[in-house]
Parts: C-alpha cells; structure tokens; sequence
C-alpha cells in the first residue's frame, strides 16, 4: 500500500479549493463522507492576510501524514514535502507545501477538542454498519487512560487522555483530557456525554 493516503481524503472538497480528480465517486454519500467536507467546520485561527495554505489541505495532509504513521510535526512536514505534485494538487497545494514550523504553528493554534470531535464523526462515517454476533449480540466499548508520548502542556506536565473505544470497528468514539492519570473516575461522566 502507498503512503499515500489521499484516496480516503477526497471525493469532494470545498468550492473554494480547486476541483481534483474524483477519487471516489459522486454521489449524495461521498459528499458527506469526504474529510475535506468535515475539516471545513473548523475555524481558521490565523490572520487572513497572511495565509498561503488552505486550512483544510494543512489539516488533510497532516490526518493522511499520521495514518501513514507520522508521529510528530517534523514527520507530518516530511510526508507532505516527499509527495508527488500530483498529490499535492490534489490535496490543494498550488506547486509547494508548508515548511515543518508553519505546520507546527498552525496545529498548536487549533482547538485539539474541536478538531478530535471532527475526526471522529468523520470516522463513523466511514465505517460500515455495526454487525454484532453472537448469541447476546452486544456492543462492547472499552475505556482506557494513557498519557500521550511526547505531549506537554504549557506548565510542563503531561497530557493524561480517556477514551472510549468501539471494540467492533476499532474507531475511538469519544476523548477528553483529564488533569492526572489517578483522577479517570470523575471524568468518565463527562467522556459518555
């Protein structure tokens, strides 16, 4: 398989990006499954005048970076740099991509709850209908704490995550930062709303 993750990313993306190849197909469905669609919710924290990258194709390339394996912003700008022009066209960049520092500026800006939300609604989108067997026929979803390798907040601590986990189709359907890996208890009230 390539490294090249762009298949899922389009079918269709906003009118304001030009039109690629239809990876796809065309219909109502496609349209509604795109990330370029589902990225276009999220708010652009920089100052219009100084913008030479689509939001939307910064933050696909960057999703497309981490499914290929990418694990920190050096990686993500090293995936977009050694892409082909073809796929750079298809992601909406117009002959260059952002360097390693633009992207790191960008993704640090955004609200990583806003942005996590997306991704997963963009997820269970994808994923095909739940067939659950068995004799009892239960949907099992499993919730766990971990801290994020190589995550820092601002005053140096790290940064402790609970999630809830559909075992069926390996999606994690909901995440919310908790303040010490001791204290998931309390925070599994708000993780199930």
């Amino acid at each position: 398989m390539s490294s090249s993750l762009t298949e899922i990313v389009l079918p269709h993306r906003p009118p304001s990006l030009p039109s690629p190849v239809v990876v796809t197909g065309s219909d109502r469905d496609s349209d509604r499954r795109s990330l370029f669609v589902a990225l276009a919710v999220i708010n652009d924290p920089r100052d219009p005048r100084g913008r030479r990258y689509p939001l939307v194709s910064v933050l696909a390339a960057a999703v497309c970076a981490v499914l290929a394996g990418a694990c920190t912003f050096a990686a993500v700008a090293d995936w977009m740099r050694f892409q082909d022009e073809s796929v750079w066209t298809r992601l909406g960049f117009d002959g260059r991509v952002p360097a390693a520092t633009t992207v790191w500026r960008l993704l640090i800006r955004l609200d990583a709850e806003v942005l996590s939300q997306v991704l997963a609604c963009w997820l269970r989108e994808r994923a095909g209908p739940v067939v659950i067997g068995g004799r009892r026929g239960r949907l099992v979803i499993a919730i766990d704490g971990k801290v994020a390798r190589g995550a820092r907040l601002a005053d140096g601590r790290q940064v402790h995550l609970l999630s809830a986990y559909d075992t069926s189709t390996g999606i994690v359907l909901a995440q919310v930062q908790i303040t010490a890996k001791s204290n998931e208890i309390p925070a599994f009230t708000p993780l199930l709303s």
